[in-house]
């Protein structure tokens, strides 16, 4: 919600009030950081990669999302939820504002629910949208807006409820191409690693074959 000046006129005279509005969800501040990080993800995400099926978000879905949230997303991810939604078998989980199964991917349950768990309670004013796997959640830090966008931040899951949050990324489409990057590093270390050792392997059991036939044939 934001809270936007409105003046009322009431019998005592004139007055201003704050009044609870919705904030609209218009993209329009957009360079060309989502457009590269969108392709990144496209390409990383292909056929090659999983079978993944984009489900695209509507505009009222993304305002729901944002009144149960009690805060406005980010304009790059509200982009990507335009564009993509549920992904369903995406190797990067980014929770969506989609009715979806499991619930724990839906950015509305999953907060809901990690701002009432025992121990460190996630804070309102982080909106989390991802987690590392290992139970600490990548989140937009919905009081640094900048025109709209928020930076993301890291909530530890093992630290208290008032830990400073470590900043990883000016803004969700930076986090994207970051997370993509550095997966794409580990898959290209992987393979090589898996040929290294099919390699090694390969020509380990030529080299046994060889000394078997030599001692074969001196025999």
């Amino acid at each position: 919600m934001w809270l936007q000046p409105r003046t009322v006129v009431n019998p005592s005279g004139r007055c201003h009030a704050f009044l609870a509005v919705h904030p609209p969800t218009v993209m329009s501040d957009f360079t060309s950081s989502y457009d590269e990080s969108a392709r990144l993800f496209r390409a990383y995400v292909g056929p090659s990669k999983a079978a993944v099926i984009p489900q695209p978000a509507t505009h009222q879905e993304i305002e729901a999302a944002e009144r149960a949230l009690g805060a406005r997303l980010p304009g790059s991810f509200q982009r990507f939820q335009l564009e993509f939604g549920d992904c369903q078998n995406s190797p990067i989980h980014i929770f969506t504002v989609r009715s979806t199964d499991p619930r724990a991917l839906n950015i509305v349950a999953a907060n809901l629910a990690e701002r009432t768990v025992p121990g460190a309670r996630l804070p309102a004013h982080l909106i989390a949208f991802s987690d590392d796997g290992s139970g600490d959640l990548f989140c937009f830090d919905t009081r640094a807006f900048s025109g709209t966008e928020a930076p993301v931040v890291v909530w530890d899951h093992e630290l208290n409820e008032d830990q400073t949050p470590e900043l990883v990324a000016a803004d969700f489409a930076d986090w994207l191409r970051s997370e993509i990057q550095e997966r794409v590093t580990e898959d290209r270390e992987f393979q090589h690693q898996w040929r290294h050792n099919v390699i090694g392997s390969f020509a380990w059991d030529l080299l046994r074959r060889f000394r078997t036939r030599g001692r074969s044939g001196s025999g």
